[in-house]
């Protein structure tokens, strides 16, 4: 039974981990317009979850930093991923639809 405190301990340590990025998100999608319910979850995960992981590199790299200085680190950095979401899955999906062309012209013989 020793199991089961671990890890609610390890739930609360990556809850506390993820909840500063994700506030940050949650205000901005509250002044964001026109976004629909998906867009709006893709926006929160996809700023919670950079934020965290940004974090965790910013902390490796400068040792002792203040809680609140990486708390603002994880908020401005989950913020700009949050912001550049819509237009990494528009290029995502120009880069995606222009494959079959890339495949055509590369390896099937030209028609004449």
């Amino acid at each position: 039974m020793q199991k089961l405190p671990a890890l609610l301990d390890a739930a609360g340590t990556l809850l506390a981990g993820l909840v500063p990025g994700a506030i940050g998100a949650t205000v901005t999608l509250a002044f964001e317009r026109g976004l629909t319910w998906g867009q709006r979850f893709l926006q929160l995960a996809v700023g919670t979850v950079v934020s965290f992981y940004a974090a965790r590199m910013v902390g490796a790299i400068w040792h002792g930093l203040d809680p609140f200085v990486m708390d603002g680190v994880k908020f401005t950095i989950g913020m700009i991923a949050f912001k550049a979401t819509p237009r990494f899955i528009a290029s995502a999906v120009d880069v995606v639809a222009g494959v079959p062309g890339i495949i055509r012209d590369r390896y099937l013989p030209k028609g004449e």
